[in-house]
């Protein structure tokens, strides 16, 4: 079981990081400098996990920005997670071995969990259900053996489950499924042992809505009514359960459908089989428990992202399923522990569902190899879902275009920004990063319409301000450069790249002291700054501050060895402080690191020739 698991993953061992969500989960000062005050109280991007961001802390110390470790913890985590359902269901079971292990297999190797372990930043997905399933596994040993040792490990698990991902909050609903389960009957001791993990839910809820709202992932109310919630809900509903058994067409986004198109017969198919199949499978599996509490644990699991909050930009997504899956799992297989009973007439149903079990496991073990490799880089993950839902959409179009132009594919990324803005005219990031690839083609003036287009639709939108200023500024628009600068800082005032180039545009406008000024908050707000320091070297340089000057273009230097310019200015520097000698030796050194470096041979032809002089007289 778990070998296979592994098996199946190892395409994902060598998988880089995507440009969805790990830039900003990796790329963050939570995760490479972490300090236990900030990671607790600052949500990433919408969501408030701190115990997964410490997790990738400790990913950045071992391999920094090699996605290796990432991937393997990833995987570790889910071998431990597919462990741990056996275990679950083992005990939930009273030991039922086919069930436990058809359970856990299934939900090692199901395709529709490749996004949970092979996506970086889905950490939180398989640290939270570690957790979670920890919490359980206590939860049983509390019902079995009544000691409060395990009801404290159950609540300490679910704390760590919370502070790993806020889908935890339906913990306290599971436990009541297995009170329900195992036929607990007295109901006010079965309220109060909730209330703890009732009152930990809502602050952990309540956080969660106040950093989705803060990150725009909750659409404004009134983007879809509540009949049309219902249709969301249900086809989400449907297609979950359907993609168990035939894992299919699997892609990162399900595109909502367009607004204003109506929803199509497919979700109106999907509410008429919710409302005529559920009660009906309801009715049939009355008397079975099992399969009861299967259902009950998937439902409860995936209530809060069938869309009745209207969370993110997919209608449904493959992570989700990670934890509900193992409720449909295990009313599935209860029916291989099952023996057909004297006399029974037609097929068992335990030799139906091992027929349906043996026709998925060789499609899910080929579509989970397959899936790691779609996840391998941005490239491959967009191509891929471009390909599933061509010209649906935006984001899809505009990370490929992210993934072209780091590939220095400018003409590329371009046409897939121009196909996001065609696909969703009111995409901020598309128009700021088709800016960014035409301005690095020198279209400055198209570029330029492209960034107040994506200020026009989102007035904060600090990046789209500090680009326009730095397109205008290269047209030599400084004071509209300066603007935008300002806007930046006002809005994010430890942009501290905005605090660097509004110096630039001071120093420019013969403005040193504010120069000076931007600079010096540039260095406080990041020390290892080369550039600010280098700019800040040449302003008190040119204010005639020698030795200051010096001192700031060493520091460059030091942060980065290569820096050719600043090796020439300290040189100019110490020349012009009579510290020829010095000069000379930083000249050589450039040349050595550049022999190719011009200027360097300019200026040291010029200190040689000084000081052969200064020799003959």
């Amino acid at each position: 079981m778990l070998l296979l698991t592994f098996i199946v993953y190892l395409p994902s061992l060598g998988n880089g990081f995507t440009d969805w969500d790990d830039r900003f989960y990796v790329v963050n000062p939570l995760v490479v400098r972490p300090h236990v005050r900030d990671v607790l109280i600052t949500p990433v991007i919408g969501n408030y996990h701190p115990l997964t961001i410490l997790s990738l802390a400790l990913n950045y110390r071992i391999s920094g920005y090699q996605p290796a470790s990432y991937h393997w913890l990833n995987l570790i985590l889910h071998l431990a997670n597919t462990a741990l359902v056996f275990g679950f269901v083992w005990m939930l079971s009273r030991r039922r071995f086919w069930t436990a292990t058809a359970t856990s297999l299934f939900f090692g190797i199901h395709p529709m969990h490749v996004e949970s372990v092979a996506w970086i930043a889905e950490r939180k997905d398989v640290l939270y259900t570690l957790f979670y399933l920890l919490g359980l596994i206590g939860y049983l040993r509390y019902l079995e053996r009544r000691r409060w040792a395990w009801f404290a490990v159950c609540l300490a698990a679910f704390i760590l489950s919370l502070a790993s991902k806020p889908a935890a909050v339906v913990f306290p609903l599971t436990l009541l499924a297995l009170d329900w389960f195992f036929q607990r009957a007295d109901r006010a001791r079965l309220v109060l042992e909730k209330l703890p993990f009732l009152a930990l839910s809502i602050a952990a809820g309540l956080l969660t809505l106040k950093a989705q709202r803060a990150g725009g992932a909750i659409a404004p109310v009134g983007t879809w009514n509540l009949f049309e919630k219902l249709l969301l809900a249900s086809y989400g509903s449907v297609m979950y359960v359907l993609k168990l058994f035939v894992p299919v067409g699997l892609s990162a986004i399900y595109p909502y459908p367009a607004k204003g198109a109506g929803l199509g017969p497919e979700f109106y198919g999907a509410l008429a089989g919710m409302l005529v199949g559920f009660p009906a499978l309801l009715f049939v599996c009355r008397r079975l428990r099992p399969v009861l509490f299967g259902w009950a644990f998937f439902f409860i699991n995936i209530l809060l992202v069938l869309q009745f909050f209207t969370v993110g930009q997919a209608v449904m997504a493959d992570r989700y399923t990670y934890v509900p899956y193992i409720g449909l799992l295990l009313g599935l297989t209860w029916w291989l522990d099952e023996r057909p009973r004297p006399g029974q007439a037609g097929i068992p149903a335990r030799l139906v569902i091992g027929a349906v079990l043996v026709v998925l496991l060789p499609l899910s073990l080929y579509q989970t190899w397959m899936r790691c490799g779609v996840w391998k880089n941005a490239e491959t993950l967009w191509t891929d879902t471009i390909r599933k839902f061509p010209r649906r959409i935006a984001v899809a179009h505009n990370n490929l275009g992210l993934a072209f132009a780091d590939q220095g594919r400018l003409e590329e990324a371009i046409l897939q920004y121009r196909e996001a803005v065609q696909v969703d005219d009111r995409s901020a990031e598309a128009r700021n990063n088709l800016g960014l690839a035409l301005a690095a083609q020198g279209k400055l003036d198209e570029a330029i319409t492209h960034y107040r287009e994506a200020i026009r639709l989102r007035n904060n939108y600090v990046k789209a301000h500090y680009n326009l200023g730095i397109a205008l500024a290269a047209q030599g628009r400084l004071d509209e450069a300066i603007a935008h600068y300002r806007e930046a800082i006002r809005l994010l005032p430890d942009y501290r790249e905005a605090h660097n180039n509004l110096g630039v545009a001071f120093a420019a406008q013969g403005k040193s002291d504010e120069a000076i000024a931007h600079y010096r908050e540039a260095i406080r707000l990041l020390p290892d700054y080369s550039e600010a320091h280098y700019n800040l070297g040449n302003v008190l340089a040119a204010q005639g501050r020698l030795d200051e000057a010096i001192a700031h273009y060493r520091e460059a230097i030091r942060l980065k060895e290569g820096f050719g310019a600043a090796r020439n200015n300290l040189a100019v520097a110490l020349d012009r402080a009579g510290r020829l000698d010095e000069a000379i030796l930083e000249l050589r050194r450039a040349l050595e690191l550049d022999p190719h470096n011009a200027e360097a041979e300019r200026n040291l032809n010029s200190a040689l020739q000084k000081s052969g002089n200064q020799e003959q007289e």
